[in-house]
């Protein structure tokens, strides 16, 4: 039986002693005050379980911590899964119907790989009336996108470059602290832009006390030779997928 808890230093310690896998936890938990953490013990957990509405966050390494997961929270609805360990991740799937999957390779920067000097052009932050624009190019945009994106804007570190006064190319730093969202506008490419904006949130970043990574979803085939040039270390496979429990309504 799981209970829920609010967040202690053991747990902070359990999650930090395996990065970069637990940097969505981590991020979560920093950034996002109403979400539910539940753990098999207090003092000493084994498993880290957070629901945050659709999507929920699991790291362990015990697999009757996955089997209490699934049989005190998994019984019916719609249940998503974000930026979960592939091995966790599959154990889960295999239960259940699968709505979809996003399966993503886990990128970090680590301290020592942050080259300032890659930087070729001034960056500034992301002005918030400029979330519309972002929006309208964003490869997953919904219903809820434009309010999560002026969020990122208003409470996490962004970057941009603007060209006479519009903006040209821009990332930005989830809820879970990953960053992303990056685009840079067609008539901007191939003028190291992108390189720029990564670069400058990177070192943002690392200013807050914080590690840069990235999940870059298969098939992205341009992403991870710019994360690599920048600094980025490839660190494993994570996955985001949807899963339907029982027989629930619409």
């Amino acid at each position: 039986m799981l209970v829920k808890t609010e967040i202690t230093q053991s747990i902070l310690d359990f999650l930090r002693a395996d990065l970069p896998v637990n940097l969505n936890l981590l991020g979560i938990i920093d950034n996002v005050p109403h979400i539910e953490i539940y753990v098999d013990h207090v003092e000493k957990p084994r498993g880290v379980f957070i629901k945050k509405g659709y999507f929920h966050y699991l790291y362990t390494k015990e697999d009757q911590f996955i089997e209490a997961v699934m049989n005190q929270f998994l019984q019916e609805g719609f249940y998503g899964f974000s930026g979960v360990e592939l091995s966790i991740g599959k154990k889960i799937m295999e239960k259940y119907h699968v709505d979809w999957t996003s399966p993503c390779t886990l990128y970090y920067m680590p301290t020592e790989n942050l080259n300032m000097k890659l930087m070729k052009h001034s960056v500034q932050s992301i002005a918030l009336e400029d979330a519309d624009i972002i929006d309208h190019f964003y490869t997953y945009r919904n219903e809820y996108s434009l309010e999560a994106i002026r969020k990122d804007i208003e409470e996490r570190p962004s970057s941009a470059i603007y060209v006479d006064g519009e903006i040209a190319c821009w990332v930005l730093v989830h809820d879970d602290d990953s960053m992303g969202i990056m685009y840079t506008k067609e008539n901007h490419r191939k003028k190291g832009y992108a390189v720029d904006v990564t670069i400058d949130l990177a070192s943002k970043m690392m200013k807050k006390g914080k590690v840069p990574y990235l999940q870059i979803v298969e098939g992205n085939n341009m992403s991870p030779g710019l994360a690599k040039k920048c600094g980025f270390v490839e660190c494993g496979k994570v996955i985001w997928f949807g899963i339907v429990a029982g027989n629930p309504k619409e």
